[in-house]
């Protein structure tokens, strides 16, 4: 491109804050504008986050704010003539929205010739209620494409929503894999010092936010059950959420409280995950996990269930272990298996590593998204 590209990013949640599909967008707009040939306004439809755990600093980037509840709310109504104003203006040659709220502003706002819409499906829509899927169904076809980082997602787009599959584009999740590294074993184990854990006990870790979708109740219930057998078990809980009080209660419960850490929000999430044995992820759904991948690209071998994208990631017997949803019983035997084998752990990291970086670099992710932007401007 000659010129630079204006790319209008709409959101509903703060992208410095935790989450999946916050760093997504972290790492996609920083590659994209370090790059060159952007120009990138982000419109998060929420105010700055009291908890950061990520940053963005380039002269190619800027961020704004536009709390708002409701889209039909006075605050939506200002939000969505905000952005209006600049389609109108010729502010923007690309807008690109994931979450509801920016979704529907997204398809709503006045056509324009030379602007193309794009919809980004971070995941399965596992909170969308019926009235939202219906609203949906009847604006897909406003938008010029709809991308998603798996498959299992467009497909569910396409069945559910009446989605077209000829504007669809499956773009995977990308991870920074000289940030989420190997550690020599000096380094692992000064980061497992670091955490209190003792080189004879296995270090199982889930980072997620404490929310229902997670199903850290499953995890700790889980677990539970492993330290019935193998004592020297701990599990690490990186993540912040509403949940933090009740899984504070069911721990206290079990009396686990001496082999469970809640370690909240982390932003050095790279320096935790070396020092894992296990990672585990217990969601009831899932849409691409940016955390299995930065696991694995620790070389961390992975249990997690058998819903939304991680199939994509997760190869049985190869880099990890599939089980059914909302299952403790069979989450509990599939942590106490890779407890017990050192070596197949080993193994199984090792191949989840040279998976990621095969399969699911940040440069692949980023050029994938480079590349629809230019397939859109010469349509």
């Amino acid at each position: 491109m000659n010129t630079a590209t204006r790319l209008l990013i709409l959101t509903d949640t703060a992208i410095l804050a935790p989450g999946g599909s916050e760093r997504f967008l972290r790492n996609l707009l920083l590659r994209l504008a370090e790059a060159g040939g952007y120009r990138i306004d982000v419109l998060q439809l929420t105010a700055p986050p009291a908890v950061r755990v990520g940053r963005i600093q380039h002269p190619s980037i800027r961020l704004l704010y536009r709390p708002i509840e409701a889209i039909y709310a006075p605050a939506g109504l200002a939000a969505f003539a905000f952005v209006a104003r600049r389609v109108l203006r010729g502010d923007y040659d690309i807008l690109q929205s994931q979450h509801e709220k920016s979704d529907l502003i997204n398809a709503l706002l006045p056509r324009r010739a030379h602007v193309r819409r794009i919809s980004n499906r971070r995941d399965m829509g596992f909170q969308k209620s019926s009235r939202v899927r219906a609203v949906q169904r009847r604006t897909n076809a406003r938008f010029d494409r709809i991308v998603a980082p798996t498959r299992s997602i467009l497909d569910a787009l396409v069945a559910e929503e009446n989605v077209e599959r000829s504007r669809c584009r499956a773009i995977p999740n990308g991870v920074d894999t000289a940030r989420f590294r190997v550690p020599d074993a000096v380094t692992r184990e000064r980061l497992r010092a670091a955490l209190g854990c003792a080189p004879d006990e296995c270090l199982i870790g889930c980072v997620a936010s404490y929310s229902p979708v997670k199903q850290h109740r499953v995890l700790i219930e889980a677990f539970a059950r492993v330290l019935e057998q193998q004592p020297r078990a701990r599990l690490m809980l990186v993540g912040e959420g509403p949940l933090r009080a009740e899984l504070q209660a069911q721990i206290a419960a079990l009396g686990i409280g001496a082999r469970v850490q809640l370690a909240g929000a982390r932003a050095d999430v790279e320096n935790l995950l070396p020092a894992l044995d296990v990672f585990a992820l217990a969601s009831s759904s899932e849409g691409m996990s940016n955390a299995i991948l930065e696991a694995q690209a620790c070389a961390v071998p992975v249990v997690a269930t058998r819903v939304g994208g991680n199939p994509d990631l997760v190869v049985p017997q190869v880099n990890g272990l599939l089980v059914a949803p909302q299952a403790p019983d069979e989450l509990a035997q599939a942590l106490r298996e890779l407890i017990a084998q050192p070596q197949r752990r080993i193994d199984m990291g090792a191949a989840g590593r040279q998976r990621v970086q095969r399969e699911f670099s940040l440069e692949a992710m980023t050029a994938g998204y480079a590349n629809l932007y230019r397939e859109l401007a010469h349509e």
